[in-house]
């Protein structure tokens, strides 16, 4: 009676065991990520072959950073619920591992770089729907240009300031910074104003209380200020489009 009761004992601590261990391997199974097509602009987009940017940012449910893969080769994700994100300038946009409630990714101080961020777009295992990521370009270019045909030889720099409503773009919900700020550059001329033009890369507006105002200051050799130019009216950036704003440096 003993021998049959340890045998029972023993069986059912073997179970325990087992189930046990099928349990805890459980939590670590996974599953293959391959179902993945990007756009860029809404027109299909392929990382080429041999380049090692890694487009895609993978986050966890609660927004903890969590890898950056390539586009080019299915990958294993433990089980769960992700959020992913997707650029075609990574390095530029997300740098470093950020959780993604905090990821902000600022109005480029030089107005040099585009902002190309899909939306931060949930996914969850066993990942068997096919996801599509699209990058948009979040920002568009004002282009500036002179019409003068008459040099002023008083200055040698054209300072330009344009002012923004929009700081930063906040990547987990789409969103922008609402915050005044300025962006400076200054080019060197040797015509007189004749044929200035520059391009001033910016987040989009969306409303007309978000356009933007340009502020130009003709300095001579001492960087002294000869004057100064608020170009009329104010200016909509629309995403991946051109603004032009055309007007006279020189003329009274």
């Amino acid at each position: 009676m003993k021998i049959i009761k340890h045998l029972i004992f023993g069986a059912g601590l073997l179970l325990s065991i087992l189930s046990s261990c099928s349990s805890d391997d459980s939590k670590y199974e996974s599953s293959t990520v391959k179902l993945l097509d990007f756009q860029l602009n809404d027109v299909p987009w392929n990382l080429n072959v041999g380049i090692s940017t890694r487009p895609l940012f993978v986050y966890k449910e609660n927004g903890e950073y969590f890898a950056n893969y390539s586009s080019l080769y299915p990958f294993s994700l433990d089980n769960g619920k992700y959020k992913f994100v997707a650029s075609d300038y990574p390095e530029q946009m997300i740098p470093s591992p950020t959780n993604l409630n905090d990821l902000i990714v600022p109005q480029p101080a030089l107005a040099n770089q585009h902002v190309n961020l899909s939306d931060a777009v949930p996914y969850a295992s066993p990942f068997d729907q096919p996801l599509t990521l699209n990058i948009l370009t979040r920002t568009g270019i004002l282009r500036l240009k002179s019409l003068d045909v008459n040099a002023d030889r008083s200055y040698t720099t054209i300072k330009t300031t344009i002012s923004v409503k929009r700081s930063g773009y906040k990547v987990v919900d789409g969103t922008f910074i609402k915050e005044d700020m300025f962006v400076t550059r200054s080019k060197a001329t040797t015509s007189g104003g004749i044929n200035y033009a520059e391009d001033f890369i910016l987040f989009q507006t969306g409303d007309v209380a978000n356009n933007v105002r340009i502020k130009i200051e003709c300095l001579d050799q001492n960087m002294q200020v000869v004057k100064t130019k608020e170009v009329e009216g104010t200016f909509a950036i629309e995403a991946n489009k051109v603004t032009n704003a055309d007007f006279y440096l020189n003329a009274l």
